[in-house]
């Protein structure tokens, strides 16, 4: 058996296709990163050079404008991504089509997903506390009652989110592989 490249693994995993990378899936793939590709190239060029500009003049205006305008433009680009994997179903689960592995990795999704969102959390949001607060020590801030259960109900409301959605999408094969 033939071992998958990185490359095709970070293009499975941006577009969320699971199942082997056809040609199909992969010219798709493509197609829709050379379109944000696109995107983000002119963004990072033209966009680059006229913060420069008005940086001597307004940098306040800059410093807090410039991230929020290329936050909001990597969301737009990561809205059409998801927009364009739905509708040329890529990302669609074929389960006669899953190795073992794959398989494997969808049993309890959601508890995978909301334990790893949950540890990130945990030792994250202290972090970020203490970057905007300098009162606090990370002991401290990591020891917090409400650090804990705010985690606790973040890490469970996530892990359910994606525990019903990869639920339906399996269900939903299933249904149109029964159609055929």
């Amino acid at each position: 058996m033939k071992k998958e490249p990185l490359y095709e693994k970070l293009i499975k995993r941006i577009y969320g296709i699971s199942g082997p990378l056809d040609e199909h899936k992969r010219r798709e793939a493509d197609r829709i990163g050379n379109k944000v590709f696109m995107i983000l190239f002119y963004l990072m060029t033209l966009g680059n050079f006229i913060p420069f500009v008005l940086a001597y003049k307004y940098p306040q205006v800059v410093a807090f404008g410039y991230p929020i305008i290329i936050f909001l433009v990597s969301l737009v680009c990561a809205l059409y991504v998801t927009t364009q994997t739905k509708k040329t179903s890529i990302a669609a689960i074929d389960p006669d089509m899953l190795s073992q592995k794959e398989k494997k990795q969808l049993r309890n999704p959601g508890l995978k997903a909301g334990l790893v969102y949950g540890i990130a959390m945990f030792f994250g949001m202290p972090l970020l506390d203490i970057l905007m607060d300098d009162s606090k020590s990370y002991l401290t801030a990591l020891l917090n009652t409400r650090s804990i259960l705010s985690t606790i109900v973040a890490a469970f409301f996530f892990g359910l989110t994606v525990y019903i959605v990869i639920t339906l999408r399996i269900q939903k094969a299933r249904e149109d592989q029964d159609d055929d």
